[in-house]
């Protein structure tokens, strides 16, 4: 029996402890989807990691910054303050060309850094996009593919993670948006309830999550950022919403309220 206990006791100091890594395109993904679960997870003792493919350099700006690399520069500079703000480690800064990693030449070399890192910082838990890229930008769409074929091939891993999650947005949930919500969101690729697996409940976090939204002054103006902010408070409520995609062991998954389920 003290033998049993202690095996259990030891199990679940692993769960409790169980590194989160997410993998995205761009400066800014990362507050605009998952925010608060980042900051609860740092908070109950994760090592919490974000990586960050490309440097956004030649995205929308907010700012009299030129396109290039002084945008780029600024916008590495916000996702270190959005991680800080989150409480989780800083940002591994991939520094791709905005908008080219889709080339055939180049998705090597992400998969290649992205499987250093894991291999570093071995995740229990990987968050990405799902294949919709959620508002279907290619670069999202291709961090997707990118992260999920690294996750599939298990034969070149040495550290195998145990989860890999896609961000999902509900259908019922954006079925009724205010018109104020409803233009901006229109591009959002949703997913039908049925396959939202995992709902991850981080409305005591919404704060730090709104600290990490202000910290992206060159991507988003102010009213921009007050709609993401009304979208996790008001519209989510706080709640994270995922599909788990792949994961150690078969059959189907049941309905989960913690990624370390």
């Amino acid at each position: 029996m003290v033998l049993l206990v202690s095996l259990f006791l030891f199990s679940s100091t692993l769960a409790a402890s169980g590194p989160v890594l997410a993998v995205f395109a761009h400066p800014d993904d990362e507050s605009a989807t998952i925010a608060p679960l980042l900051s609860r997870y740092a908070k109950e003792g994760h090592d919490v990691y974000l990586i960050v493919v490309t440097s956004g350099q030649v995205g929308d700006s907010n700012t009299d910054i030129p396109r290039g690399d002084q945008l780029g520069a600024a916008r590495e500079k916000e996702s270190r303050c959005s991680c800080k703000a989150l409480g989780i480690h800083d940002p591994y800064l991939l520094q791709f060309m905005d908008g080219s990693i889709a080339e055939w030449d180049t998705m090597p070399n992400i998969r290649e850094q992205v499987r250093k890192i894991i291999e570093e910082v071995k995740p229990e838990v990987i968050i990405t996009f799902g294949p919709d890229g959620l508002t279907g930008h290619p670069d999202h769409r291709t961090v997707s593919n990118l992260t999920t074929e690294i996750f599939q091939q298990r034969s070149k891993l040495i550290h195998r993670p145990s989860k890999l999650y896609y961000v999902a947005y509900p259908e019922s949930l954006f079925a009724n948006l205010p018109p104020e919500m409803a233009q901006s969101a229109g591009r959002i690729g949703l997913v039908a309830d049925e396959w939202v697996t995992t709902v991850v409940d981080a409305s005591a976090y919404l704060d730090q999550a709104w600290n990490s939204i202000q910290c992206h002054k060159t991507q988003w103006p102010p009213q921009m950022m007050e709609m993401i902010r009304g979208l996790g408070s008001e519209l989510l409520g706080g709640k994270v919403y995922l599909r788990l995609a792949l994961q150690d062991g078969a059959g189907r998954v049941e309905k989960e309220v913690d990624l370390f389920d």
